[in-house]
């Protein structure tokens, strides 16, 4: 098994996901969505069957680049909802944080797929978490922050422990939610230690 996370189409034809002959088809698909596959993916995937399951979720097709009249950039609504930037407040008891826009994985059914990548929005910057904390902190009927993005477990551990030490200090935000695909996708990430930062004394985290 390869340890690198493919992130080319020629990445995906030499481990036998994709056809030779579909690399220029798909390319305006790499170069408008991003491409990664971690090498657990790569291994649990039927490399050869285009019909694979797991590999659908993660090798580029073509029909992305269809876009219908109905469709947005923002299908679930996102921006319409963020009173500050990074943060989304739908529902008045819980919050979105998307604290970064890099995933393990790319997933070619996300709804978010506009704004995550390489070239997506970039993580929040020192500021920007500022004053969405501050936000949050204003609005005592907020008792849940959902960590999501991308994929909040990209984070350093340093810096997922920061994050988790700030909402544990508002007290009232009882449950932190960690929205991630990495315990499946990329499991080496999630060390002891970064365990251990996702605990956030007196709050509930799932």
């Amino acid at each position: 098994m390869k340890r690198k996370t493919l992130t080319r189409l020629l990445d995906l034809v030499e481990d036998g996901l994709l056809a030779p002959d579909a690399v220029g088809t798909l390319a305006p698909v790499a170069a408008r969505y991003a491409v990664a596959m971690t090498p657990v993916m790569v291994a649990a995937a039927r490399a050869g069957d285009p019909n694979d399951p797991i590999a659908r979720q993660f090798v580029p097709d073509v029909r992305e680049l269809v876009v219908t009249p109905d469709e947005r950039t923002d299908p679930i609504g996102d921006e319409a909802h963020m009173p500050v930037p990074g943060l989304v407040h739908r529902y008045p008891d819980r919050v979105l944080l998307k604290i970064v826009h890099v995933c393990p994985v790319y997933c070619r059914f996300c709804f978010r797929r506009e704004m995550v990548g390489p070239a997506g929005n970039g993580a929040m910057s020192a500021t920007e978490i500022d004053t969405a904390l501050a936000y949050v902190e204003a609005r005592p009927e907020i008792f849940e922050v959902i960590l999501t993005g991308g994929d909040p477990f990209m984070l350093s551990t340093r810096r997922a422990a920061a994050l988790g030490a700030r909402l544990a200090a508002i007290p009232h935000v009882r449950v932190i939610r960690w929205h991630t695909r990495v315990p499946m996708v990329d499991p080496a990430r999630v060390t002891p230690a970064f365990a251990k930062a996702l605990r956030a004394p007196g709050k509930t985290g799932v």
